[in-house]
């Protein structure tokens, strides 16, 4: 069975099966864009929630090939950092500052600087960066990486 595809005198019939199929291949590819854009940052979506952390460690076994295997005493390079796409910075950057906005929400009585303010949040950052299952940590080459400030000199 076939249709025309425009009212004209030099259209060509299309076979609805080849319409169909194109449309599926937009769907699937669609579909593919959006199950990727998820995975790859699970915090971006508003705060980061137990949920959203059970999500996380149940997609991760999966993304680990079986044949893989860690040593135990397995350290990162620190060259890692340098080679890391935009992409995951700012992903990093949008994790930070969502897990920075939890910590922060609800008190009255913030400091004015917002060096301090991070530096009084980096341990409960670190902590849920462990909690999500990162592997990195805020620390000084972390906070330079993402464009953060430094730790102030200033006692607490």
């Amino acid at each position: 069975m076939t249709i025309e595809a425009a009212q004209s005198s030099g259209s060509q019939p299309v076979s609805t099966g080849a319409v169909s199929t194109v449309l599926r291949l937009f769907v699937e590819i669609g579909a593919g864009i959006k199950a990727f854009f998820r995975g790859s940052h699970p915090a971006s979506a508003g705060s980061c929630t137990e949920n959203a952390a059970v999500e996380t460690e149940a997609v991760a076994p999966a993304q680990i090939p079986a044949h893989a295997e860690a040593e135990a005493d397995a350290r990162i390079s620190p060259n890692a950092d340098n080679e890391l796409g935009r992409q995951e910075i700012e992903r990093r950057r949008n994790l930070v500052r969502t897990l920075f906005n939890d910590f922060w929400s609800g008190e009255d009585q913030k400091p004015a600087s917002f060096t301090v303010r991070l530096d009084q949040a980096e341990d409960y950052l670190n902590e849920r960066l462990a909690a999500n299952g990162e592997t990195w940590r805020l620390d000084t080459e972390t906070r330079a990486m993402l464009s953060l400030p430094p730790r102030s000199s200033s006692p607490d």
